[in-house]
């Protein structure tokens, strides 16, 4: 039993190793939003807080180049 476990340490230890970063873009995860002209009205005319948050959001992906 000892001598198992002692042969699985270095072989997760190996395992690990092999595990490649992937490279990180401020664009992950990212969309641009594109609401329909009438959901563009409605929310214009029932929740301003929000339509201000959707044009920050495409003007913070513009900004970093995602589209």
């Amino acid at each position: 039993m000892i001598r198992s476990l002692l042969l699985m340490l270095p072989l997760c230890a190996l395992i690990s190793g092999c595990q490649t970063p992937t490279p990180q873009n401020a664009c992950d995860g990212w969309q641009k939003l594109t609401p329909s002209l009438a959901t563009s009205v409605a929310i214009l005319q029932t929740d301003r807080p929000f339509a201000n948050q959707v044009a920050a959001h495409n003007k913070f992906g513009q900004q970093q180049k995602c589209w």
